[in-house]
């Protein structure tokens, strides 16, 4: 096992970098406030239900709570709230014909969602920040249902 130095930035990113093994405690979510951006989606559902195994306290927010394309408010929110933890699992989905009706809308969304939340947890000092990113992996055009052996084989 190669042990890092205590000042090199590498060891702070856990286990696996580069093949090596780094000594980097799992980060306890003991005792945090811990908040789940698009917990009413399928990544979001299944995050409350894992995390409801651990001795935290599980914030959320509805859409009608707070827009996460909208930065000034997200700030504000993170900052009055004080999430010691954030899981981004929120995003504009619709599947793939809405996909290709509306690119951009979709694009934009997204983007707006995850600068906000990435944005305002840093500004909040929010310790720790997982952001689960998603794009439509399967070739424009593809046979339906497509085989889990034809993604990325052809130009998304």
């Amino acid at each position: 096992m190669l042990m890092t130095h205590v000042n090199d930035p590498l060891s702070r990113l856990g286990p696996g970098l580069g093949g090596r093994t780094e000594l980097c405690p799992a980060y306890s979510l003991c005792g945090k406030r811990v908040f789940v951006a698009g917990h009413s989606g399928m990544v979001g559902r299944a995050l409350i239900r894992r995390l409801a195994s651990e001795n935290c306290e599980i914030l959320t927010a509805n859409h009608d709570e707070l827009d996460l394309r909208d930065q000034a408010n997200v700030r504000i929110w993170l900052q009055r709230e004080r999430p010691h933890a954030v899981f981004l699992a929120a995003g504009k989905v619709g599947g793939i014909l809405a996909n290709q009706a509306w690119p951009v809308d979709f694009l934009y969304d997204n983007l707006a969602i995850a600068t906000s939340v990435i944005e305002g947890a840093f500004r909040a000092d929010v310790g720790k920040l997982l952001y689960l990113g998603s794009a439509c992996m399967y070739p424009k055009i593809a046979r339906q249902p497509i085989l889990e052996e034809e993604i990325l084989i052809g130009s998304l």
